[in-house]
């Protein structure tokens, strides 16, 4: 479970601010924006989240702020009040679907997988590997010409 990871990824409960501060951090002025996003979770559950992404050298930065429905695994490391932006997880992109196959059934034998499912043209899950990591680590596959296409590079 090593093969291209390049994406890090926040949670947050002021979409608006986050994208600010982290673009102030990173010096990231362009991201593509997908607000109240509808995505299933599951093949019975869906979640309602703000997505934005963008790459700055290399590395593609998301941010997650969770809206509604099954949105626990983002929201779940959030304070109750108070600004947070938080990290959340790294990203492991495939290039193949057999690949993402074969890492999520050995992510699936070390680490819970609260959700994963297929959507936008592609497939992802979130394993739960705070107890050996400290984070969750998302594996993904989106073939070419899928909305990663469109995320900016600053």
């Amino acid at each position: 479970m090593s093969r291209n990871y390049y994406q890090f990824a926040y949670v947050t409960n002021d979409f608006d601010r986050a994208m600010e501060e982290i673009g102030r951090i990173h010096a990231i002025t362009d991201y593509m924006e997908m607000r109240e996003a509808v995505f299933a979770t599951s093949a019975t559950s869906s979640a309602i989240c703000h997505f934005a992404l963008a790459y700055k050298n290399g590395v593609q930065y998301e941010i997650i702020q969770p809206l509604a429905n099954d949105d626990h695994v983002y929201r779940q490391i959030l304070p109750e009040s108070g600004y947070a932006t938080l990290f959340h997880h790294i990203g492991q992109h495939f290039d193949t679907r057999q690949q993402f196959d074969e890492a999520l059934a050995a992510a699936k034998a070390k680490w819970p997988v609260p959700i994963g499912f297929e959507t936008m043209g592609g497939v992802y899950a979130y394993a739960d590997a705070r107890k050996d990591t400290g984070h969750h680590i998302e594996l993904f596959h989106f073939p070419p010409g899928s909305h990663l296409d469109a995320v900016p590079h600053n």
